[in-house]
């Protein structure tokens, strides 16, 4: 079984635009006080980049665990897939650039019981794509083009359409 997680160099930017949007929320807050539609505006930013920080802190200390049987996550919540109950595999990739020459891959395993999603900032992200692939063709799953052509940019994992 080999387990992987989000190293801190992958949540840094969003721990720090949760703090930075805490900060700058809270100013207004504290310099205006006794308005009404200043405290609910501002409190309720605070409140967005606070759960923003939960979520990024949830994110750091997710742990992926693969094995031969299938993949499983343990936080926030504790969810698993079996490779033989595969029965969707999706690789999406977002652009933070119009020219997409930056982005991320985002890869989407669906079982009838459930979705796991993780992103390629996950240390050993090309392992689970390459083990999920795998078991995508043991399961004769129908790959569809956009993931076919995002796979095929990975280098390091080929994919084929199925017929």
């Amino acid at each position: 079984m080999s387990s992987y997680g989000y190293p801190l160099r992958a949540v840094l930017g969003d721990y720090l635009r949760a703090g930075f949007g805490i900060v700058i929320s809270a100013f207004p807050l504290v310099m205006v006080s006794g308005k009404p539609f200043v405290t609910y505006l501002f409190g309720g930013m605070i409140c967005l980049f606070t759960v923003y920080g939960l979520r990024t802190v949830s994110r750091h200390f997710t742990r992926i665990e693969v094995s031969e049987d299938g993949i499983l996550t343990t936080m926030p919540l504790r969810r698993g897939i079996a490779w033989r109950e595969l029965s969707k595999l999706r690789l999406k990739y977002f652009s933070t650039k119009r020219d997409k020459s930056n982005g991320w891959l985002q890869l989407v395993l669906t079982a009838n019981h459930g979705r796991i999603a993780v992103d390629s900032s996950l240390d050993g992200f090309r392992e689970i794509v390459t083990r999920a692939m795998e078991a995508a063709r043991e399961n004769g799953l129908e790959i569809d083009p956009a993931s076919v052509a995002n796979l095929a940019a990975l280098d390091s994992v080929t994919a084929e359409p199925h017929p």
